[in-house]
């Protein structure tokens, strides 16, 4: 569920490698430049054999090779529930080595620190024999290719939170679904859950990220009581109050409706 605000996996990303090797700074700052037209310049500050350090505009990053592979333990949940990556834990259960890839929190905007961090680990992932990717605070994850795809993709209007938040869809009976999100606290938002929804799940997964998007990039906050209308013949209402999964943590909750009712 949601991350304790202290999390250390915040603004961390771990790249699973087929074999130990620390991707050339220069290559690295080169891919990220090619790829992002907008980032920020990337300047090394230290390197050594097994990490550099840098800065990225105003931010500090730095990429760690750690060698020996990322705890299965870590990594067994999300492969399981990685509905995108069918294979996913067949193509990170025997990986060598990994990098740790982090961005200091310096108080800054959730989602320029999240975009900065994305084209960090593209860059990465692009240099390095890079076999997939976790992405800490989402607790997500990913394919290298489709990671470089959506993370190209990305702009200030359309943000690429399938990268960055976990929705996840489960099976209550035959026709009924729930949905619960991790990774928008960790962006500063609340985060979304759905007890209960009948129809197609796919389409309740893009009604979640649809308002998940909403909240990311629009001032105004969604209220208790607030009423979303998603198409014509369908709305939403939110509601502040307790996860289902944990008593401590304030949820929205979404409750779906024909428009009209």
């Amino acid at each position: 569920m949601a991350e304790n605000e202290n999390n250390p996996l915040r603004w961390l990303a771990l790249v699973a490698l087929d074999q130990p090797m620390l991707p050339d700074f220069d290559e690295v700052a080169r891919l990220v430049g090619q790829s992002f037209a907008e980032a920020p310049e990337m300047v090394v500050a230290g390197s050594t054999e097994a990490l550099f350090t840098c800065s990225i505009g105003e931010y500090t990053a730095a990429v760690t090779l750690v060698d020996r592979p990322i705890p299965w333990s870590q990594l067994e949940g999300p492969c399981a529930t990685a509905w995108y990556w069918p294979d996913a834990a067949d193509q990170l259960r025997d990986h060598s080595a990994h990098l740790l890839v982090t961005l200091i929190d310096e108080g800054a905007k959730s989602i320029e620190k999240s975009t900065l961090l994305t084209q960090l680990v593209s860059g990465v992932v692009s240099a390095s024999p890079a076999v997939g990717v976790f992405w800490g605070p989402g607790r997500l994850v990913h394919p290298p290719q489709a990671f470089n795809e959506q993370a190209m993709q990305m702009s200030p209007r359309d943000l690429p939170l399938f990268l960055w938040i976990d929705f996840r869809v489960e099976r209550l009976e035959p026709g009924k679904v729930r949905l619960y999100t991790t990774g928008l606290k960790a962006l500063g938002q609340t985060e979304l859950e759905v007890p209960e929804y009948e129809g197609v799940p796919q389409t309740l997964l893009e009604y979640a990220y649809n308002i998940a998007h909403y909240q990311m990039t629009q001032p105004k906050f969604i209220n208790d009581g607030h009423t979303i209308g998603l198409t014509e013949e369908v709305q939403v209402v939110a509601h502040h109050g307790r996860s289902m999964f944990d008593e401590g943590i304030e949820v929205i909750r979404l409750e779906f409706q024909s428009a009209g009712v």
